[in-house]
């Protein structure tokens, strides 16, 4: 399952228009000869350098082409790239900024007369078989 897999070219704006083919888990890449890699499921070939489409974020200061398994250093560009992006995924998944949490708050700190009527009234409590026929 591809959980949080950023891929560095999507992030840079460098897939362009048509989107190409992006290794997974599912692909088998061979070693052609040097830099150069094929990926069986599809036939393509990869040239894994500097301009490699193929990495992931790998760290905050390290990418990871999902092809030749080699890890790149992050020029100062990319970090900033990667940095705004945790940025976002971080605010998107703390509660702390979501609208539920702010009505939750707000609900709390100023119930509407609907929520106040349910807090006027205290909780139905019975025990069981106090008129109730249970069977």
């Amino acid at each position: 399952m591809e959980v949080n897999v950023i891929y560095l070219s999507s992030i840079l704006g460098q897939d362009g228009p048509n989107p190409v083919h992006k290794c997974d888990w599912k692909c088998e890449n061979e070693n052609v000869c040097g830099n150069i890699y094929r990926c069986r499921l599809t036939g393509l070939t990869h040239i894994c350098d500097k301009n490699c489409n193929q990495r992931i974020v790998y760290d905050n200061h390290s990418s990871l082409c999902r092809v030749s398994r080699q890890v790149f250093l992050l020029t100062p560009a990319e970090e900033q790239a990667v940095r705004g992006v945790r940025r976002k995924l971080d605010a998107e998944s703390s509660p702390s900024d979501s609208c539920a949490f702010k009505r939750i708050r707000d609900a709390q700190l100023h119930p509407s007369a609907f929520e106040r009527s349910f807090v006027a009234v205290g909780p139905i409590c019975s025990q069981i078989g106090d008129g109730m026929d249970m069977s």
